[in-house]
């Protein structure tokens, strides 16, 4: 650790911050080996707790300052940017709006264009089959010529370009019936990804049943650990 830019900081933490790494160079070369060296390791440990609560006490008053100066600066520039997103998202509902209007306009256009374009087929094509029945071969495949080409024109979208604005689709997906989404994938048809297991839900139950816990396809684990506390 750069205990000259803590010290620039805070200048009273230097002599914290060296005695943790002292403690750390400690650790890493002490072997427990003995009943008298287990119980010294207790002291130190409470030694440790010592210096993490004057370290505490040195740091937590600025990191509590430089919190709600942080704090208060992120309130102060969501408020100024909220009218500014209310704007945005004001102006693209509009254009959404419009855009679906037109698309709209557009795919009731383009409907009735194929739907004269097929009344013309059929047209010529019933001309064609009276021709055929007279005999008029030449004629009717005259006709089913016709009736071949005709083509529906393709309307485009009447939407304008603007530079630097475009439109996207973002697609979701929405759990309607977690029981058929759990069955299909028990049945190998939906990956496992699917269902995202709760860790938190389930430590919960861990410490509170401990090993009584019983989940089909849930393992209790038992992580042991040394609890300190200052002397």
């Amino acid at each position: 650790m750069n205990t000259d830019n803590v010290a620039s900081i805070l200048p009273d933490a230097r002599a914290l911050v060296k005695e943790g790494g002292d403690m750390l160079n400690e650790a890493r070369q002490f072997r427990v080996s003995s009943v008298a060296t287990y119980e010294e390791v207790g002291t130190k440990l409470q030694l440790i707790k010592g210096l993490g609560k004057r370290i505490a006490e040195t740091f937590d008053p600025h990191i509590k300052r430089a919190f709600d100066a942080h704090r208060a600066l992120v309130a102060e520039k969501s408020r100024a940017m909220e009218p500014l997103n209310a704007a945005e998202a004001t102006f693209k509902t509009a254009m959404l709006t419009f855009q679906q209007q037109q698309e709209k306009e557009r795919r009731e256009q383009q409907a009735k264009l194929e739907e004269e374009a097929r009344k013309e087929r059929e047209k010529l094509e019933a001309r064609a089959a009276k021709a055929a029945e007279k005999g008029k071969e030449e004629k009717a495949a005259e006709l089913m010529a016709q009736a071949a080409t005709v083509a529906t024109p393709v309307l485009e979208t009447r939407v304008p370009t603007v530079t630097g604005i475009s439109t996207r689709s973002t697609w979701k997906a929405e759990v309607v019936s977690k029981p058929e989404l759990i069955a299909a994938v028990a049945a190998g048809k939906v990956p496992h990804a699917a269902l995202i297991a709760d860790t938190t839900f389930l430590n919960q139950q861990a410490r509170s049943l401990k090993s009584e816990l019983n989940y089909p396809g849930v393992k209790v684990v038992e992580v042991l650990g040394i609890a300190s506390r200052s002397a």
